[in-house]
């Protein structure tokens, strides 16, 4: 039965997962401001933020702090919504991105499956340790980090590479969708420039 249901999860996640290699995450925006995350802390009793994490670390420049973001946002931490947002130091909101909670679940969890409490247990822990330090990258990619042409797009890692102070965060999504990030100055725009299992 255990089996089924990974199987099941896989298919899922498989289905619904994004292939947005070398793509922007999201345009640079002065419209968008810290007002996101206010309007997000009054939703109502039956769209609730369940469990939140941020953290300020440099990013978008160095010696500026950015503001990272995340929650899980609904009735209930096991089928709710997870939004994810970095601040720029000057309140522009540079990456907003949002994804069912079901899949911050991956080849780690070690629980039961079929249990809720053991599943939103698991889904918490990973919105608590999604903005740990060992996730930053300085510089984003080593000079002699070899291009996958599978994994990235080369105009997009050529440009975060020549880039020595550009800072890099790794996250993953669902089992196999493990992405990396820059702030590319250039194009003035986050961007994907890792996407892999």
């Amino acid at each position: 039965m255990r089996i089924q249901h990974l199987i099941l999860i896989a298919f899922f996640l498989t289905t619904i997962a994004i292939s947005s290699v070398g793509k922007e995450i999201v345009s640079n925006s002065t419209e968008q401001t810290l007002t996101e995350n206010q309007e997000l802390r009054t939703a109502t009793n039956t769209d609730s933020i369940l469990i939140e994490q941020q953290v300020s670390h440099d990013f978008s420049q160095v010696g500026k702090k950015d503001k990272f973001y995340i929650c899980i946002r609904g009735k209930s931490v096991a089928e709710g919504q997870v939004i994810f947002t970095i601040i720029s130091h000057d309140k522009t909101t540079i990456l907003k991105e949002k994804f069912p909670s079901y899949l911050l679940m991956n080849y780690g969890f070690e629980g039961d499956l079929e249990s809720v409490k053991d599943r939103e247990k698991y889904m918490k822990n990973r919105i608590r340790e999604f903005f740990a330090e060992k996730n930053f990258h300085s510089p984003a990619i080593k000079p002699d980090e070899a291009f996958v042409e599978d994994y990235s797009n080369k105009e997009i890692w050529n440009d975060i590479q020549s880039d020595r102070t550009a800072i890099g965060f790794s996250y993953l999504i669902g089992e196999e969708d493990g992405r990396k990030i820059a702030f590319s100055k250039k194009t003035k725009k986050v961007v994907m420039y890792f996407n892999c299992c």
